[in-house]
């Protein structure tokens, strides 16, 4: 698999569901609603940021630093 189709996949899918599933226990603990329509949106906002900004500036940062060394 391609390195920049990983580092893509990481920002765009596991991530967000990471960070989702992150704020579901917080909202878990601290006693409020779970409803499936904000996690949803936070989910796809956060997945969309990683494909757009945090996955091609990562992919950039990492060729950078090979072409160092």
């Amino acid at each position: 698999m391609p390195k920049v189709l990983k580092i893509m996949l990481f920002w765009s899918l596991v991530f967000p569901t990471i960070i989702t599933f992150l704020r579901v226990i917080i909202d878990f603990i601290l006693g409020k609603e779970i409803e499936l329509f904000p996690y949803t949106a936070f989910f796809l906002g956060v997945g969309a940021a990683g494909l757009i900004f945090a996955g091609p500036l990562m992919y950039l940062i990492s060729k950078s630093n090979e072409e160092k060394y």
